[in-house]
């Protein structure tokens, strides 16, 4: 592990300025620090000083999101504040070890897209059980975000690895392919990067691909392929927040099939490794929108609804 951490360091110390990974700005101290000095303040208080002091050092993401009130936001930092004690050594270790994986994880990807160059602050955060990465608008600026707080909850050594390859395929992919609201880009999106996690780390399981998480996707969905494809080919050009969360966060996908949380992840999963067997990871990364909606279309026409 050392040894490795020692290569990529050199790796990125010998990369041009501007090709090297953005820097990550860790606030997982501060938030030790506040959590730890505040917790005699009575709560109202305590929650107003926190979300004053860490939206100024990270801007727009300690604020409401996904249709949740100031208040429901509130009582979500109070009960984060609250729980923290019991969570304190594992958030500390895992913050300590994401930032030695991260810069790992960096020089590595280089490996296989020699020009990724993301261009996005890039935070590691508590992020009050919101996430264990991603990107997210903080008030017109797109940002990365990775919580350690989720981190240590669901990632361990084994899976830290695809983990980061995936999300750090989201921020090169973004370069060729632009986001858009209908379903079939997300498919695309999110499939292609367990995919490309996959072919980088030859022989991982589907816990490393968080492909268990809440719970297995495969066993359910696979008997039932046919029939997952033809529900999502119908719903390609939806732009609906639900349908989205059907495929993708789990609500509302028990009434609508019985279909596992978050099974959009698979579904798209084994569309890439349909479409991507007989092309590189670039050649994939940099396939036109225009492309990948017809090469969707077609594969998903050879279902039998």
């Amino acid at each position: 592990m050392l040894k490795s951490i020692v290569a990529a360091v050199a790796l990125l110390a010998a990369m041009p300025a501007a090709a090297q990974a953005p820097a990550l700005q860790s606030t997982t101290d501060a938030f030790d620090g506040f959590a730890t000095s505040t917790a005699t303040m009575p709560p109202a208080e305590r929650v107003k000083a926190f979300r004053a002091k860490f939206d100024a050092l990270v801007p727009g993401f300690y604020e409401p999101r996904f249709g949740a009130t100031e208040a429901q936001y509130d009582a979500r930092v109070q009960k984060a504040l609250e729980g923290y004690p019991a969570e304190r050594d594992k958030f500390l270790d895992a913050a300590k070890r994401f930032q030695a994986s991260y810069a790992t994880a960096s020089a590595r990807f280089r490996t296989f897209f020699p020009d990724y160059a993301p261009d996005m602050p890039v935070y590691l955060l508590h992020s009050l059980g919101e996430m264990d990465g991603g990107t997210r608008d903080l008030r017109g600026r797109i940002a990365a975000v990775f919580g350690a707080d989720m981190i240590a909850r669901i990632h361990d050594p084994a899976s830290i690895g695809p983990f980061l390859d995936h999300e750090m395929f989201h921020f090169h992919h973004a370069k060729f392919f632009p986001d858009c609201p209908a379903l079939w880009c997300s498919l695309w999106q999110e499939g292609l990067a367990v995919y490309v996690a996959a072919r980088m780390n030859p022989g991982t399981d589907d816990r490393a691909l968080l492909l268990t998480f809440p719970r297995p996707i495969r066993p359910e969905v696979e008997p039932r392929l046919a029939e997952a494809m033809c529900f999502v080919r119908g719903k390609l050009a939806s732009t609906d927040e639900d349908d989205y969360a059907t495929f993708f966060f789990g609500r509302g996908s028990e009434a609508q099939g019985g279909w596992p949380p978050r099974f959009g992840y698979y579904l798209g999963y084994v569309l890439a490794k349909q479409l991507g067997d007989s092309l590189s990871l670039d050649a994939l990364a940099k396939l036109p929108p225009e492309q990948v909606k017809a090469k969707l279309e077609a594969a998903l026409a050879g279902y039998r609804c």
